[in-house]
């Protein structure tokens, strides 16, 4: 991971925290939220141009956020890659 490392990488997602990171020039932006009735959580991710979120690329609503973390990192959206197998090249960003 370029600009972090991915153990504390990890441990924000789990906690469902706003991340942006780019890859392959693109820019993306995770974060994951509690239900208010407490019935699960959701985590989702959205490609990002600008400041304007273009599309809504995955999305998991599960028991816990840990289940969704792992939801999202068994993913093949990186033409067929997890994110755990691009991670060398991804930057974590900022806005």
């Amino acid at each position: 991971m370029i600009n972090g490392n991915i153990t504390d990488f990890l441990e924000h997602l789990y906690l469902g925290e706003e991340i942006v990171f780019e890859y392959g020039n693109k820019k993306y932006f995770i974060q994951g939220w509690q239900a208010e009735d407490g019935s699960g959580a959701t985590m989702s991710l959205d490609l990002v141009d600008g400041q304007v979120f273009n599309q809504y690329m995955w999305e998991a609503k599960l028991s816990t956020m840990k289940a969704c973390a792992d939801s999202f990192l068994a993913a093949p959206l990186w033409d067929g890659k997890t994110f755990l197998q691009i991670q060398e090249n991804v930057i974590w960003a900022d806005w």
